[in-house]
This record gives C-alpha cells, sequence and structure tokens, in this order.
C-alpha cells in the first residue's frame, strides 16, 4: 500500500519514498507550470523535502501520495466550480487515481471550460479557410476535371469545384461544439453550469457544424498560431473530455480523479465574490457588485492604483461597501492598512469589510478608524472583520451548501447597508 504524506498550508515534510523519476515529474507538471505552488529541497541526507504554500490537492507519485491539505476545512469540490481561470487549477489528467468526491471533477472542468469559451465567444470565433469540393450550379474555385465528368456527364450542367471558404466551421470550433456537447450530462450538482453550457452549445451549433466521430487524435492535429493561440486551453479541456475511459469512470459513479492542485486564496476569492454577486442581486435590488475596479491613491508624486476584491455600488455612482476576501489571516496588520487605504481612495465608501473563512481564531469586530488620529472629531472608517463558515456539513449536497454560505453573506451585507 502506498504511503500518504499530509503536506499542510505553508510546511514542510521529508518524504522517504520519493524517487529521481518522481522529482522530475513533479517539476514537469506541476513546478514549471507554476514555481510558487511547492518547494521541492533536499536535506543533509539527501533525502526530498517538500514545502507547501497554499495550495490544495492530491498528486499520486509512483509509492507515495501527496495530499497538499488546508487548514481551512471547506467543500473543495463545490467550491472549486465556481473558480474563475484554469492557471490556478494545474492538472495532469494522464494520471488518473481512485480520490473521493473524484465523480465531481466534470463540474469544475465545466467550469474551466466555460469560463474559456466564454472569452473567446466574447473576442469572436475563430474564422479559418477551409477547403470544400462541392457541386455548384456556378463556377467557384478549380474545377475537377474527373468528378465532374463522374458527376455531371448525364445531368443538367453543374461544376464540380474545390474552392476556399472563409468559415467558423472548422475543426476548432467542431472540437469545442463536441467537448460542449459531451460535457453537459457529466455535470453531476451544478445546474445552473449545465444550463450555460446547454446556451453556449445551442448558439454554436449555428454556425458549426456537428461531427460526433472527433477524438483526441483531432485535438492533436491543432497546429497554433498567433489568431488561434487562445483556443488552446479549450482544446486541451476538449481532449480530456475525450477520454473515453475517464467518461466512463464517472458514468458508473466511480470515484475517478486525477493528480491536481489548486490555488486556495483564489479559490476562496472566486467563490466568495460569486456568492456576493448573487446575493446581491437575488436580495439587493438597489445595489449591484462591481469586481476588480481601479482607484487613484493618494500618492502624488506617482500615479498607483488600488484594486479590490468587492465593491457594492448603489444606483447613484457611489460606493458604500468595499469587501475584500482574504483566506489567510495576516501575521501583522498589512490586511488593515490595505482597507484602510481602499477606504481612503475611494472618497464614497461607508464601511469596508475583511471577509475570512472561519477557522476559530477570528472574531466579528469593528472597528473605528480615525482619519485625523489627534482629532477626535475628525471623519472616521469603519473596519469590519467578518467570517464564513466553509465546513462542509454530513451528507450536505450542493445546492444545500450554496444556500447555506448566502444566508451567511445575506447576514453580512444587511450588517453592513444598515441604515444606509
Amino acid at each position: 500500500m502506498d504511503d500518504m504524506v499530509i503536506l499542510e498550508e505553508y510546511k514542510g515534510k521529508t518524504v522517504g519514498k520519493i524517487t529521481d523519476n518522481d522529482v522530475e515529474y513533479l517539476n514537469l507538471f506541476f513546478l514549471r507550470e507554476n514555481p510558487n505552488s511547492f518547494n521541492i529541497t533536499y536535506n543533509k541526507d539527501g533525502d526530498v523535502r517538500l514545502e507547501n504554500t497554499s495550495y490544495a490537492g492530491v498528486i499520486q507519485l509512483e509509492n507515495v501520495r501527496i495530499h497538499f491539505s488546508t487548514k481551512v476545512k471547506a467543500n473543495l469540490f463545490y467550491m472549486l466550480s465556481f473558480l474563475k481561470s484554469e492557471k490556478h487549477f494545474i492538472f495532469d489528467s494522464q494520471k488518473t487515481i481512485e480520490i473521493k468526491d473524484g465523480g465531481n471533477f466534470f463540474d469544475i472542468i465545466g467550469k474551466l471550460f466555460y469560463n474559456e469559451i466564454e472569452d473567446v465567444i466574447k473576442c469572436g470565433l475563430l474564422k479559418k479557410y477551409v477547403t470544400k469540393e462541392e457541386n455548384e450550379k456556378f463556377l467557384k474555385g478549380k474545377l475537377l476535371f474527373n468528378e465532374q465528368i463522374n458527376q455531371n456527364l448525364f445531368f443538367k450542367p453543374k461544376f464540380y469545384c474545390r474552392y476556399h471558404d472563409l468559415t467558423y466551421d472548422n475543426l476548432e470550433n467542431q472540437i469545442i461544439l463536441r467537448g460542449t456537447n459531451l460535457l453537459i450530462p457529466l455535470i453531476r450538482f451544478n445546474d445552473k453550469l449545465r444550463y450555460s453550457l446547454s446556451s453556449v452549445e445551442k448558439d454554436l451549433k449555428q454556425e458549426i457544424s456537428f461531427n460526433p466521430y472527433l477524438s483526441k487524435k483531432d485535438c492533436d492535429s491543432i497546429c497554433y498560431n498567433r489568431l488561434s493561440e487562445h483556443y488552446s486551453p479549450l482544446i486541451e479541456f476538449s481532449k480530456l473530455i475525450f477520454e473515453e475511459h475517464f467518461i466512463r469512470s464517472v458514468q458508473k459513479g466511480e470515484s475517478k480523479g486525477f493528480n491536481f492542485i489548486v490555488n486556495m486564496p483564489k479559490v476562496y476569492e472566486d467563490f466568495l465574490t460569486e456568492m456576493i454577486k448573487e446575493v446581491v442581486h437575488e436580495e439587493f435590488h438597489n445595489f449591484e457588485v462591481a469586481s476588480q475596479l481601479s482607484f487613484n491613491t493618494l500618492v502624488k508624486e506617482r500615479k498607483l492604483t488600488t484594486r479590490p476584491d468587492i465593491i457594492i455600488e448603489d444606483k447613484n455612482g457611489n460606493f458604500p461597501i468595499i469587501l475584500d476576501a482574504k483566506y489567510k489571516v495576516s501575521d501583522s496588520n498589512t490586511d488593515y492598512y490595505q482597507m484602510i487605504a481602499y477606504s481612503l481612495a475611494i472618497k464614497s465608501s461607508k464601511k469596508c469589510c475583511l471577509l475570512y473563512p472561519e477557522n476559530g481564531n477570528i472574531e466579528n469586530v469593528n472597528y473605528t478608524v480615525y482619519k485625523d488620529l489627534e482629532n477626535s472629531e475628525s471623519d472616521t472608517i469603519n473596519l469590519c472583520i467578518r467570517t464564513i463558515p466553509l465546513f462542509e456539513e454530513e451528507n450536505e449536497d450542493f445546492d444545500s451548501f450554496i444556500k447555506r454560505i448566502k444566508i451567511y453573506v445575506k447576514n453580512i451585507l444587511d450588517g453592513l447597508l444598515e441604515g444606509y
């Protein structure tokens, strides 16, 4: 039986059974993509030492399984379906392993796939010249004499010709359409995601022919250039979706997964941002969420900008509430000073709030910060600390988890917007 090594956040451990092939694999598939995810060093005896940063996940090596553990006990697989960028989710789809909740992997892939395809559609689908051979009423392109004789010798004159057509109906887009089609029934718990993918499939079919016979080989045949390089993540995801053995395991309900690690601060930030957006949209109709807006700071000599995670905007264009999602509690006062700087830069702000995952060490408190410390009559900044319980309750399904988190978010927003 393989050894299990638990690698906690910001801690290291010597791994005795790790081989040179393992080290090469870790460097090739994980550290090359994100060198800050974990560290590999050697102790004085030549043994390998691994040190985690703030990543979660599982990597199966030859004789050792590395479990990247987090201090925050959260339902990682539910939260991962809100991750916005694939660059924070590093995986090796070729290394299939038994893993708890492995059946939920396609909800994660589905979300990342949808994010990528949304960006591609916003920029415009790729158009390419495709060679076609058709029997036309008018001569188009090059006349094919042999086919002309075979097809049209005894019929009303037509021209059998070959020509180049600039079209959306090219291999790249056909792969994406086929990937979308296969992915939809594999989404386990996120109904909203399944509906969004179905809408994308319907739109794509208006311009692109559906080819049910596409495979991994077709994905490997794609050659990228300056106009198509942004398709690369989608083609790679499609290649994974085309993996028949993996799809079969998911359809049977087996706990199949693959080696992966993920940046937990980004998972937390993306998840919480989406929860706040949905709650504001559903419950606070006089407000909306403005994410990642930039504001100039108070520095006169140099143009610096601040960019809070989440800003609540009212109908008059004011920004009464500033929120920042912090996965890790800072050992210094850096988080507090950052929020104070946001409030000073955003003149219409009334309150700013740091949102941490609940871990038993943080209290929900309110602070009053004077803009002029020596003048008790000066304007103040209201700095709030709030926590979100991300732990997994027993037998809690996806909808129940989301509903519970939204209730906490609503209560927090109710308090912050009280009297406004």
